[in-house]
């Protein structure tokens, strides 16, 4: 996972960057913080390509699909709280875990990436009972900016057999690839929109007695005061 992961980021990096690299000569990014909890905001990249009404500024949730099974959607307000977990060689490594306490007793639900069964480059984003998807995590603490690796993550507008066929907007990742021309191809599928998922800082309650998930192995991690307040075209690239 670790190469995977790295060489995913560096790809997401190529392909989000409307400009040629370059040397800042004073480089200016937004101001973080750290929290070992965090909720991921939903930042919507092409703005073109946003929903009616706009997913941008929403927080991720969870869509229930069944007895310890969940999609991860999107909410307008209080979405679920979630945090890396693994010990800072694993985060180092792109093997720590994203994971958000649910159910009762508290259970840990981790997100994971499963295979779409029609389109090779796609993968669904659950929320289940089960730990989560290795090197499904935040980006390194050093690195500028914070966010969810791997990219490129995408809102699709899906029917969902479960809910009888009512539509939701649930999250997915496209695998970046190369062509044979030696160009990134983003694979982001039509009408989906290209997002990146922010942390935004959230106090991590401690757990109740008799809870099966555990706090010992979660994080510090860097997050945003207040994602939506973020004028992300007055920084850096």
């Amino acid at each position: 996972m670790l190469t995977s992961t790295f060489f995913l980021s560096l790809l997401g990096l190529a392909a989000a960057s409307p400009v040629q690299p370059h040397i800042n000569v004073n480089p200016k990014y937004p101001l973080r913080s750290t929290s070992k909890g965090f909720k991921l905001v939903v930042n919507v990249t092409d703005h073109s390509k946003d929903f009616h009404p706009p997913i941008h500024n929403t927080e991720l949730t969870s869509i229930h699909t069944g007895a310890g099974l969940a999609l991860v959607g999107v909410i307008e307000k209080d979405g679920r709280i979630f945090y890396q977990n693994g010990t800072n060689e694993e985060r180092q490594n792109g093997e720590a875990t994203v994971i958000s306490d649910g159910g009762t007793p508290l259970t840990p639900n981790g997100i994971a990436l499963v295979a779409d069964k029609k389109n090779k480059n796609l993968f669904g984003a659950t929320l289940n009972f089960e730990p989560g998807t290795p090197g499904v995590q935040l980006n390194q603490p050093e690195d500028p900016y914070t966010y969810l690796l791997p990219e490129t993550f995408v809102a699709c507008n899906k029917s969902l057999e479960y809910y009888q066929g009512k539509h939701f907007v649930v999250i997915e990742q496209a695998h970046l690839t190369i062509d044979k021309n030696n160009k990134i191809q983003r694979n982001i599928p039509k009408g989906c929109a290209p997002i990146r998922l922010v942390p935004q800082c959230a106090e991590l309650e401690t757990l109740p007695k008799g809870s099966y998930s555990s706090h010992k192995y979660a994080l510090e991690s860097k997050c945003y005061k207040d994602v939506s307040k973020i004028k992300w075209e007055k920084y850096s690239p």
